[in-house]
């Protein structure tokens, strides 16, 4: 086994799985939680022999980077597409699927995957998916496979009584991790892809700038991820467990480059003075319950960056027109000037010259409309609990979000200006802490 998995896995779960006894296992919404159990798999001889089903495409492709070298699980494959799936099931290359709900009962339509010859099916934090309204589909998919041995990774059992008595009743239950029964203490978030990531903590470097900083990330090969980052910046990469005696005191920032679990926060919060974790938008629910309070970082997007550009290119105009400019080209303008306002003449000076798009803003600036919400901080209500309804209830892309203010009786999100109105027919009757709110665009 080419990796580590901690916490290990106990006798009693690994008894169930050598008698393939269904089990429940619970554990962060996070490929490197999972690792005791899948490592712990017994062999099987079927191709596929195990069908992972996860709330997301990213998920799946986490599970397989993550758990790739382990051979008892056979050649991992995440379902990214169609067609390469149905042709790798077909040569039986395949050990272990790792798929969506839609994905694989899409292959299930297609007579690509033979669910009645699993081994065992595996489903990744069900209440994403029950909460998205696909129980049915889950239903479905379990009871056409009814030999197979069934597998529950959660975040929290309580929640799933109903839908464990029906697939996985009497099942023995253990824990990688526990949610703690109040939030432990503040941090900070942001929502960003994993191939991001780095250059994600570099801006929150920029925005934070903290005297030192330590990063956990818990994937494999994370030195190597960080390994630029770690020599330029000063960052050193931090354990599980905190030791800021060898850093002479706690550092002014821990960076965790995935959802920590409830101990890892806990060490992190005796490591550091502040804490921002890095994540996934499925993950958001779960650090709800871990931090509090919980506020997003902003970091700089397109829009800064252009803004940026445009900082720069006023610079030096003002530098050229200090150190004069050229006899010439002033009398070509000369007539010009008189045709047109001097400032269109600049501008379109500047488009032609390639430093300036010829018109609107510059082409890779996003249009943001902005939404009034009508619950605030009054309401108890958090940037997350917004950011959870515009992915879940709406429907909206994580990119599709923007800055979110929020005030005393009110909040203001930015939405990219073509769902600005798809944002408001969602969230208007939407409930959200226990509130049923209204949205509009706000005309200001």
């Amino acid at each position: 086994m080419a990796r580590e998995f901690t916490p290990p896995l106990d006798a009693g779960l690994r008894a169930a799985l050598a008698a393939q006894k269904s089990l429940v296992y619970v554990c962060p919404p996070a490929a490197w939680a999972a690792g005791s159990l899948l490592a712990a798999f017994p062999p099987a001889e079927a191709t596929p022999a195990t069908l992972i089903v996860v709330p997301g495409t990213s998920a799946a492709v986490e599970l397989a980077a993550a758990f790739h070298s382990l051979a008892d699980l056979g050649p991992l494959h995440p379902v990214t597409g169609a067609a390469r799936t149905q042709r790798l099931l077909a040569a039986g290359r395949i050990g272990t699927l790792i798929a969506t709900l839609p994905d694989a009962l899409d292959l299930v339509r297609r007579s690509a995957l033979k669910l009645e010859g699993l081994a065992r099916v595996v489903i990744g934090w069900p209440e994403q998916m029950l909460a998205a309204g696909l129980g049915g589909g889950l239903d479905t998919l379990l009871a056409d496979a009814p030999a197979a041995q069934r597998i529950v990774l959660t975040a929290d059992e309580t929640p799933l009584t109903d839908f464990l008595e029906r697939h996985a009743r009497r099942a023995p239950v253990g824990w990688a991790a526990r949610l703690p029964a109040a939030p432990l203490g503040p941090a900070r978030y942001a929502v960003i892809d994993r191939p991001r990531r780095v250059m994600a903590a570099r801006a929150v470097l920029d925005v934070l700038d903290p005297q030192r900083t330590i990063v956990w990330d818990p994937s494999p090969g994370a030195p190597a991820r960080w390994a630029d980052m770690l020599v330029v910046e000063g960052v050193r990469l931090g354990p599980e467990t905190g030791d800021p005696g060898a850093t002479g005191g706690p550092a002014g920032l821990a960076i965790a480059g995935d959802l920590p679990s409830a101990d890892v926060f806990a060490a992190l919060r005796g490591a550091a003075q502040e804490i921002v974790v890095l994540l996934d938008a499925a993950q958001l629910p779960y650090l709800q319950r871990l931090a509090a309070p919980l506020d997003a970082v902003r970091l700089p997007g397109a829009a800064d960056r252009a803004r940026d550009r445009l900082t720069q290119l006023r610079r030096e105009v003002r530098e050229r027109l200090a150190a004069g400019l050229p006899l010439p080209e002033l009398l070509a303008l000369d007539a010009l000037f008189d045709e047109h306002d001097p400032a269109l003449v600049a501008a379109a000076l500047l488009a032609r010259g390639g430093a300036a798009p010829p018109t609107g803003a510059p082409a890779d600036v996003t249009a943001w409309v902005r939404v009034h919400v009508n619950a605030g901080r009054r309401d108890q209500l958090r940037p997350g609990d917004l950011v959870g309804a515009l992915l879940n209830a709406v429907g909206l892309a994580k990119e599709d979000i923007g800055r979110i203010e929020l005030r005393e009786g009110f909040t203001l999100v930015d939405v990219r200006a073509e769902e600005a109105e798809r944002a408001v027919r969602g969230l208007t009757g939407t409930t959200v802490r226990g509130r049923r709110i209204s949205a509009r665009l706000d005309r200001r």
